[in-house]
């Protein structure tokens, strides 16, 4: 090969390099712009599964657990789950169809840290420990 073959040849592969790296770095930035803002995230846990977290919206979950714990009762009897799930629907109608799904996380997550007990019987009745 002549001196030039090798030269443009040396300059191509130095190129391409750093496109590679450069496409990299805007995959890499775009990622993470995809996230919102501020995006964080809560470990929950599960009373049916202990010592396991699962990861879940800090900001839906403080909501949704604000929510829960202010409208369970102290006293017996609790609510059963369909009086939760319609508590909090209401109480939550920004988060529409998936109310129930952060109500269930709430009240499996509270119930494994012993903020809300299962009270015996048929059907099940929960309430928050005083």
């Amino acid at each position: 090969m002549t001196k030039t073959v090798k030269k443009v040849t040396k300059t191509v592969t130095k190129v391409t390099k750093t496109v590679t790296k450069a496409a990299k770095a805007v995959k890499k930035a775009a990622k993470k712009a995809a996230k919102p803002a501020g995006a964080r995230t809560v470990d929950v846990l599960n009373v049916n599964a202990p010592g396991k977290t699962y990861k879940r919206d800090a900001v839906k979950y403080q909501a949704a657990r604000k929510a829960f714990l202010a409208l369970m009762p102290t006293k017996a009897p609790g609510f059963t789950q369909a009086e939760m799930f319609e508590a909090m629907r209401k109480a939550l109608p920004e988060f529409g169809t998936t109310s129930g799904w952060w109500m269930k996380t709430v009240q499996l997550d509270a119930e494994a840290r012993g903020e809300v007990i299962r009270d015996g019987g048929k059907p099940l009745r929960w309430r928050k420990v005083k």
